[in-house]
């Protein structure tokens, strides 16, 4: 008798050991994905596996991918910036009128343009902080408001004129090694990032937050202060994308940005990032913006409409939402 009542208790820990190496391997499931899609994909459109068109989707992927790096912070807080895309907006086409009707020096223009996004999320934190409502209900105003300004800076039309020649877009519009500049910094930011959020003890409270923040609140982790600090992050990466975009398109446009809010937000919860707050990964969502990139250029290259591609990148988000409360439950219940 005692040898069958103790194999109920073997499968629990058999299925709690899988559920766990299934949560700590997170990373590695969501790179064998994209594998399996560029595959998938490289097998009716050969042309999708050479080195330009890996070029142009990691182009793509990373202008809201380093955007999609700080939404990790802040939802592993619990938190969800909404005016990502009209903070981008506004920091290229602010530092692109810098140089083109200013005459300012570019370098200095797009440290501005960094600064300036710095400053934005410092007024979401501090507006949220005096208000006391969740960064949300704030963005949802500031949306509209970096989008007006946005249109009132720039006249609602296209910024050209740049000095293409200066050293900062040859530096930043380049292609050290057959490879954007934009990507070489987007990995660069992801690994620094990742460190950040794993090793650091800013990174330990902005996780803890989310875990509970009423412990978090208790055991003397200042919320308003680090929450402050996670949307300056989030708007200092909006102005670095931004950067980034200028320096290789060389123009600006006062819509552009418009649903990367959402398309950081799906990258970070495809990457493994939980609504809920409190788990997250930096390398996870840098590899969900390009699983969005890839779902984006295969329904191109299969002749569809790109208008499926919001609808595709829907279903995988729900599913992947679905599979994390699925495993996230088991693990509570085999605790």
């Amino acid at each position: 008798m005692a040898k069958y009542s103790a194999l109920p208790s073997q499968s629990r820990l058999t299925s709690s050991g899988f559920l766990r190496s299934l949560r700590a391997s997170k990373e590695l499931g969501i790179f064998l994905v994209l594998m399996l899609m560029i595959g998938f994909i490289g097998l009716f459109n050969p042309s999708f596996l050479t080195i330009d068109s890996f070029s142009n989707v990691g182009q793509r992927a990373a202008w809201y991918g380093i955007i999609a790096l700080g939404t990790v912070f802040l939802l592993s807080m619990g938190e969800i910036d909404l005016s990502v895309g009209s903070i981008y907006a506004l920091c290229i086409n602010t530092a692109a009128i810098m140089m083109v009707e200013g005459g300012i020096n570019p370098w200095l223009a797009a440290i501005t343009g960094v600064v300036l996004g710095i400053m934005l999320g410092a007024v979401n934190g501090l507006m949220a902080n005096a208000l006391k409502i969740p960064a949300i209900i704030v963005t949802l105003g500031t949306l509209s408001v970096y989008r007006g300004l946005t249109m009132i800076v720039s006249g609602g039309r296209f910024v050209y004129g740049v000095p293409r020649e200066h050293e900062f877009f040859l530096t930043f519009g380049s292609a050290p090694l057959g490879v954007p500049m934009v990507i070489w910094t987007f990995i660069i930011l992801t690994i620094v990032l990742t460190i950040i959020y794993r090793y650091t003890r800013y990174g330990f409270m902005v996780k803890a937050i989310g875990s509970n923040s009423r412990a978090a609140r208790l055991s003397g982790i200042p919320i308003n202060q680090i929450r402050l600090i996670t949307l300056m992050l989030q708007g200092g990466l909006c102005g670095i994308s931004a950067m980034l975009t200028l320096a290789f398109f060389s123009t600006a446009d006062p819509n552009l940005g418009t649903g990367y809010e959402l398309q950081a937000i799906a990258a970070a919860i495809i990457g493994g990032t939980a609504l809920s707050g409190g788990r997250g990964t930096v390398s996870g969502a840098a590899l969900g913006a390009l699983v969005i990139a890839v779902i984006s250029s295969g329904i191109t290259r299969f002749g569809i409409s790109a208008n499926y591609s919001q609808f595709v990148t829907g279903i995988v988000i729900i599913v992947a939402v679905a599979v994390d409360t699925f495993v996230r439950r088991r693990q509570e219940e085999t605790s």
